[in-house]
């Protein structure tokens, strides 16, 4: 039901603005809204009830009564939308004149038109609310939170007592456990918390199995053990109920008087006293739930070890200790555990069913659970690869009514009924995309804003509604829900406008959470998927939409590169807007109420003049045109007065567009450089985001002086990456002064010939910065001025010695109160060599050196200086395995065992 509350997000400000806007509306239509606007935050309010239910709990009148809000809510929008397109229709121009004073009658005209019109559409529109109201009240959906239901058994109870034969892929997490489970050190006060180890992962991963395997194999090492599930929403009083029985406390049942949750604590507290115990506290979800709980095991003797299992990165960070992030079963596990199932033995798949079960391993993604519910489904099919494909195509939680597949969607539905709603319309927008595609963060968050899922009552003061999608994306990956893809070391240039100091910059979605995703989008109406077959036209799916009421259409093609080139030209319109060309692009002016365009893999060589017609249209994004395809903005660019960002990689302003009444314009990527388009960015106060294209060769080095000019005219800019110049004479040395609420500078192919000069303790908002510098030393005050940038949390330095032959030394000296917030540190040197001393850098988590192994004789970087390094990457020119050995032997040193990526470059 939560889908409603999407709607509402995005309804319920243009009803607002209908009353207080430039729309000119009779006293008497305001009114009427403004009553409107009452009855729906009303129903809001009773909807976000509704949405704290589990679907499957939910009174059926009670999801009739929010299907009705849904479809009411879209269709007041499209009225409000039609409506505000033909008051901008009527606005009237004309100077004053014989000719314009007709045409100001006219308009007086359609004014009362208008307001007429509008009433009527008021007028039937609280005729359906108030329907919907009636039945609100009648059904008392307000306090049918939900119907009653069974008590069912823990779906997780059966790994628990699996017996150890029928385990695959437990030997290595258990052992790794193992070892940091039985440290006999002891520990001070102070390092309590590393008690603790938590077991992260997502659903049906078997962190349940592997908890009570290592329980049952080291209980024996400890005064007394304990195994209690908290679950999602966790009855305290029971839990320490449970824990006082397992100490053999039974006197808390026996009495008369119940117990009050100090006394629970505190008698758990004297039982476990002097005692070496060994915890599991499994299926932890809350933050809240462990601060409770905690306070039972705060006395414990320091010998004791505490297991946690989660779903949520951010609760076992909260929890403090170690984290173990249990990975998916090897594919070479996962095709052992299924045989073990269906043929009761490792290795008995016959070889006509090879193929098959690789594609159903591939859907399974590395889950025990889900490889267990597929193979209770195949085991009862005959063994026939036919047979087997059709169940692979059909594979979903709608077939088959097996206990493992109940429990399976179980598990995985859990982790969605705890999302807050607007977390959940955003996983739910994820049904658009196809199996196994990499989903860009960037592009992701910007279709959240369009779509009105980003709400306001989750945006904190002073931040922007990407900044908060952002929060919304790492908060899915943190609940497991969406697997991290990390950023690739080889990048096109402005894609680093997006990644550069990023580590994660796209995610994918897991098989069975994408079928959950699926069947709920499906249950609720949310987005409408249809599938082309091989040659199937686009058309002959015309019949099927009109019959249903869509509200989101996307349309996969299952072998695009076989389909029929009508069907391929049909598609390119829907399918990821990619590989357009012109004619493509005639009509695309009619799409009046478009907030977001993303038009992928251009073949163009300008836009058209329509695209001066998306009057509504907020973004913008024509990046991944072909290799360096220049692009040209029509002469109409400037009519779209709502755009927020434009996203490109080779765009070019043409002379006679300006840009002053584009007062809703923050973000410009890929501009290229010429004269006008400096002097137009000039005009943009409001502008943050700038990201220079390459610079065009009738730009003379002289005219670089104009975009210092153009800075100092922005004094809301954010963000400035300056990408490519067409030769290596063009440095930024013209660069003096940079504004000072800047946030990101990255020039990738300009080169620094002195140290900037701009580059001071005075931009305390600088947090990412990339330069090269060429023919040039790093002095020990260079590094003194970056050092003490206050807030610099990533740092790219390439550095290019034309004529050097002797290694240079760059040594970070030991101090405490430099680089302090300083997490990244990448660095790309042929001939020099750098040294870390103690306390140089206490925060750094991620380094990333490029250099020429042959000309480097010493790899003594003093990485054992760097306490909180997690992960190193190396590139080297040609292999060498001598440095390869010292490379690998100074991470393996290093007392976290970072990861080490190494890798060769020609």
């Amino acid at each position: 039901m939560h889908i409603v509350m999407g709607a509402m997000n995005t309804l319920l400000p243009k009803l607002a603005e209908l009353v207080v806007g430039e729309y000119k509306l009779q006293k008497g239509v305001k009114g009427e809204i403004q009553e409107l606007q009452e009855e729906l935050t009303s129903m809001t309010a009773a909807l976000r009830k509704v949405a704290e239910v589990p679907p499957d709990q939910l009174d059926e009148q009670v999801k009739i009564w929010a299907s009705d809000v849904r479809e009411l809510s879209y269709d007041i929008e499209d009225e409000v939308d039609t409506f505000r397109l033909r008051c901008k229709e009527h606005e009237h121009t004309e100077p004053f004149s014989l000719k314009g004073l007709i045409g100001k009658a006219t308009d007086l005209y359609k004014k009362a038109k208008t307001n007429h019109q509008i009433h009527n559409v008021i007028k039937d529109t609280m005729d359906q609310v108030n329907k919907v109201a009636e039945r609100r009240d009648r059904y008392n959906i307000d306090n049918i939170a939900s119907r009653p239901t069974m008590v069912t058994v823990d779906p997780r109870l059966e790994g628990m007592y699996r017996k150890a034969t029928e385990l695959v892929g437990i030997d290595k997490p258990k052992k790794e456990l193992a070892k940091r489970l039985l440290e006999q050190e002891c520990l001070s006060p102070s390092r309590q918390q590393s008690n603790i180890i938590s077991i992260v992962g997502f659903g049906g991963l078997g962190k349940t199995t592997l908890a009570n395997l290592l329980l049952q194999d080291f209980k024996e090492n400890f005064d007394c053990h304990i195994f209690v599930s908290v679950s999602l929403n966790p009855d305290i009083m029971r839990i320490f109920k449970n824990i006082l029985l397992q100490l053999d406390y039974k006197k808390c049942l026996l009495t008369d008087e119940p117990w009050e949750m100090k006394q629970h604590i505190d008698k758990i507290i004297e039982l476990l006293r002097d005692k070496r115990y060994l915890c599991v506290i499994d299926d932890l979800w809350k933050e809240s739930a462990w601060d409770t709980i905690k306070l039972a095991f705060q006395d414990g003797h320091t010998g004791s070890r505490i297991i946690i299992t989660t779903r949520s990165k951010i609760v076992a960070e909260h929890v403090g200790g170690g984290v173990y992030e249990l990975k998916p079963l090897s594919d070479d596990d996962s095709r052992k555990l299924l045989s073990k199932r269906i043929f009761d033995t490792h290795d008995g798949c016959p070889p006509s069913l090879v193929e098959v079960t690789g594609k159903i391993l591939k859907k399974c993604g590395g889950v025990p659970l889900a490889i267990i519910t597929t193979a209770s489904l195949l085991a009862s099919k005959p063994m026939c690869s036919v047979e087997w494909e059709k169940l692979n195509k059909s594979i979903g939680f709608g077939h088959g009514n097996s206990l493992h597949v109940d429990n399976m969607r179980k598990i995985l539905s859990l982790s969605y009924n705890d999302l807050p709603f607007h977390l959940k319309s955003c996983l739910l927008s994820l049904n658009k995309y196809i199996e196994d595609q990499v989903i860009e963060k960037d592009v992701l968050i910007l279709s959240w804003i369009a779509e009105g899922f980003i709400i306001e009552e989750t945006q904190p003061a002073g931040t922007s509604l990407q900044e908060v999608g952002e929060n919304y994306f790492n908060e899915l990956i943190n609940r497991s829900l969406i697997q991290p893809v990390h950023r690739p070391v080889h990048r096109r240039p402005l894609d680093r406008y997006t990644e550069v100091g990023v580590d994660v910059h796209a995610c994918r979605v897991h098989d069975m959470v994408l079928e959950l995703i699926n069947q709920l989008s499906s249950e609720e109406g949310f987005v409408t998927t249809l599938l082309l077959e091989d040659g199937q036209q686009a058309s002959a799916l015309t019949s099927a939409v009109q019959k249903r009421k869509i509200r989101r259409l996307s349309i996969h093609n299952s072998n695009k590169s076989d389909a029929s080139p009508e069907a391929r030209e049909q598609l390119s319109k829907v399918d990821d807007c990619s590989d357009l060309e012109s004619n493509h692009l005639n009509n695309l002016g009619k799409l009046r109420h478009l907030r977001y365009l993303r038009l992928h893999c251009l073949q163009v060589s300008e836009l058209p003049e329509s695209i001066g017609d998306l009057e509504s249209l907020e973004t913008l994004d024509i990046r991944r045109a072909y290799i360096w395809q220049e692009i040209l903005l029509p002469l109409s660019f400037g009519k779209l007065g709502k755009l927020v960002r434009l996203l490109s990689e080779r765009v070019k302003l043409p002379d006679g567009v300006t840009l002053k009444n584009m007062k809703s314009l923050q973000e410009l990527v890929g501009i290229l450089v010429t004269l006008h388009a400096v002097s137009e960015i000039g005009k943009l106060r409001q502008l943050k985001v700038l990201v220079f294209g390459i610079i065009l060769n009738n730009f003379c080095k002289s005219d670089m002086e104009l975009i210092p000019k153009c800075l100092q005219m922005c004094p809301s800019l954010q963000v400035l990456f300056i990408v490519q110049a067409p030769t290596r004479e063009y440095s930024l040395d013209f660069l003096r002064q940079v504004p000072s609420g800047l946030q990101k500078f990255v020039s990738d192919a300009f080169f620094q010939e002195t140290f900037p000069r701009w580059i001071n303790s005075s931009l305390s908002c600088l947090t990412i910065l990339s330069i090269t510098l060429c023919g040039m030393h790093i002095l020990p005050e260079h590094l003194d001025k970056l050092a003490a940038l206050p807030s610099l949390r990533f740092l790219g330095l390439s550095v290019l010695h034309a004529n050097s032959r002797k290694q240079e030394h760059i040594v970070f000296p030991s101090r405490t109160s430099t680089f302090l917030c300083l997490t990244e540190f990448q660095f790309d040197c042929r001939m020099m060599f750098l040294k870390f001393r103690h306390g140089a850098i206490r925060k750094l988590h991620r380094l990333v050196l490029k250099f020429d192994a042959r000309m480097t004789t010493n790899f003594d970087y003093g990485l054992e200086n760097l306490p909180s390094l997690r992960h190193v990457v190396v590139q080297l020119r040609k292999d060498f395995p001598e440095a390869q050995d010292d490379i690998s032997k100074a991470i393996n040193d290093h007392p976290n065992h970072p990861s080490l990526d190494l890798s060769f470059f020609s």
